[in-house]
């Protein structure tokens, strides 16, 4: 999540837009086969290396999936086998090097290494089943729930680095490590300290060797110990994962039992008592004198070296994000959809996007234009890798894809992403002296596709379709992006209307019927627009824009679009973004053909 001023305060330091991040807060920057990621109530996909990571992103792994999650602020998750993980928050100011972020582990094992998030008190959150772990600048192994890893029913951590761990159980005070080597454990009622710890809980090693097998690694090697980007001490076969003593769990510890004087232990006073007088050792023969060595002639003294001058500090190269050569480069010619942004904190909606592709060539060229307000447009070039990586920057604003195009409704055949841009006039006409504010739009999203004309739509049928929504909200004085909510819609293209809803958006839901033949002014490609009318059960007044997708097959695979809406009753709550549904039935209209 982002949080950005109104435009009002910064209007006059804008001179260039920055690439819009505020959705992607990490990568997945190593992956072994078997591990997958959730995004709402989407279907569940395979982690790829290089994938974006969003808030709200659910990972899971069988038992031999392993995937490790770098986060923008340096720190990063490694997610050992049988494992879930979701990354509930994620905040990050670069300027001034303070993060905060918030996880819920429901199963398996983990290593947390703090970055920029750890370095401040409950800076790093980790909730359990059983309690919640924090962590404070270094590493936590921790083992949750996960009988083969020795911990059903638990959670057991071990401390591994850095000034602090604490873990908050359920019910009892909570327990706070401070020296490395250390751990601990709990049920949910209370926690104990271990203070002689373990291993380090290593998730990527506790995957077996591959044996020649064919396995989508990520770009990784196939040893699991040697895996790039995995961190911790590699493990013997026998152990599953390293510190799981078996039948003790991964932090048991054997207690000291006490010797026959102060800080002597039993075995060490047993071993004094059976210990046996050594065999007498035979004098050696004495060494005679050595003979004197010649002394050594003087060294000539050798001419200072002149100084070398110092070299100038080469500046750090930027790391390229890695290229996925599995992925494909299917978008081609011309596609068109729409966008959202914020002006101020005015929500629009009315903005057209078109796109062209040259897959052969691999580059491509975007235009976003605003319809029906005074705001920013936006175009420029650059390079077409795969459906995953394109986008550009400028003087005007920046454009990007996002990295999983597939988390709005599982349809690869649309691409989405975010947008940013100013637009700086010159002096007004006719007012010497006067400036124009320049016009911002921003927290921006864009979503296309080869859009169906309304010519060319089915008059026989009755469709349903099922999707997300992504956007932003103004509350509370600020605009918030990367929210979420579900989208869903029925249309009667033998009547010609339908209706369409959003639900659980910033803990909101509203909705609007629609007619078919009301196509929205200055749309080249026929798209539908109306109004979202405010009724006692539910006091909202906006607009959408919105049309039908082809998958190469089907002329209404998919239902996208557009909105923008507030809440009356001087609430001051609005909102904007995109949507997208996948068509999840199709029946015969009553009494067509």
């Amino acid at each position: 999540m982002r949080i950005h001023l109104p435009v009002a305060v910064i209007a006059g330091l804008l001179l260039a837009v920055a690439p819009a991040s505020a959705e992607k807060v990490g990568t997945a920057a190593a992956v072994a086969p078997d591990a997958q990621s959730y995004f709402g109530s989407t279907a569940p996909r395979v982690v790829r290396l290089g994938d974006n990571v969003l808030r709200n992103q659910r990972f899971q792994t069988d038992a031999k999936g392993v995937v490790q999650v770098l986060l923008v602020d340096g720190s990063s998750f490694t997610i050992g086998p049988r494992s879930s993980l979701v990354i509930d928050q994620f905040v990050y100011n670069p300027e001034r090097g303070t993060a905060q972020l918030a996880g819920s582990m429901s199963r398996g094992v983990m290593r947390f290494i703090g970055g920029a998030a750890s370095k401040s008190a409950d800076g790093v959150k980790i909730k359990t089943p059983v309690g919640v772990a924090g962590i404070r600048g270094g590493i936590l192994g921790l083992c949750v729930d996960d009988a083969a890893a020795g911990c059903a029913g638990s959670a057991i951590g071990q401390f591994e680095f850095g000034d602090e761990a604490r873990f908050e159980p359920a019910q009892g005070p909570a327990v706070v490590l401070h020296q490395p080597g250390t751990g601990f454990s709990s049920n949910g009622d209370g926690a104990l300290i271990n203070n002689g710890g373990g291993a380090p809980v290593d998730p990527a090693a506790a995957l077996p060797a591959a044996q020649g097998e064919d396995q989508n690694v990520g770009g990784l090697e196939a040893q699991p110990n040697a895996r790039a980007g995995f961190s911790g001490a590699p493990m013997g076969p026998a152990l599953g994962v390293p510190g799981v003593v078996p039948g003790q769990g991964p932090l048991a510890l054997l207690p000291a039992a006490q010797g026959d004087s102060p800080g002597q232990s039993q075995l060490e006073t047993e071993l004094e008592r059976r210990a046996t007088p050594p065999d007498p050792v035979t004098p050696v023969d004495p060494v005679g004198p050595v003979d004197p060595v010649e002394p050594v002639e003087p060294v000539e003294p050798v001419e200072p070296v002149e100084p070398v001058e110092p070299v100038e500090p080469v500046e750090p190269v930027e790391p390229v994000e890695p290229v996925d050569p599995d992925l494909p480069k299917t978008l081609n010619g011309i596609m068109q959809g729409f966008a959202s942004a914020y002006a101020g904190n005015t929500a629009v909606s009315t903005s057209t996007a078109s796109f062209q592709f040259d897959a052969a060539a691999g580059t491509f060229t975007a235009s976003i234009a605003p319809e029906s307000w005074n705001g920013a447009s936006l175009s420029g070039a650059g390079d077409y890798l795969h459906d995953r990586s394109y986008e550009f920057e400028s003087n005007q604003g920046s454009l990007r894809v996002d990295g999983s195009p597939d988390l709005l409704c599982n349809c690869d055949y649309l691409s989405w992403g975010h947008w940013e841009a100013i637009n700086v006039p010159g002096t007004q006409p006719g007012i010497p002296g006067e400036d124009v504010p320049p016009n911002v739009a921003q927290n921006g999203y864009w979503i296309i596709g080869k859009l169906t004309p309304l010519a060319e739509l089915p008059t026989n049928i009755v469709a349903s379709y099922s999707g997300m929504v992504i956007g932003a909200a103004y509350r509370d004085d600020q605009v918030v992006d990367g929210l979420t909510g579900d989208f869903t819609a029925t249309v009667n293209f033998a009547a010609g209307t339908g209706s369409l809803n959003i639900a659980n958006f910033d803990g909101h839901s509203f909705g609007s019927s629609f007619d078919l033949g009301s196509a929205a002014s200055g749309m080249p490609y026929n798209a539908i627009s109306g109004t979202i009318e405010s009724t006692m059960a539910a006091p909202y007044f906006g607009r959408y824009t919105a049309g039908f997708a082809s998958d190469g097959t089907d002329n209404t695979a998919a239902m996208l679009g557009t909105f923008d809406v507030r809440e009356e009753g001087g609430t001051n709550w609005s909102a904007t973004g995109i949507f997208a549904g996948k068509k999840t039935s199709e029946t015969p209209a009553s009494g067509a053909p």
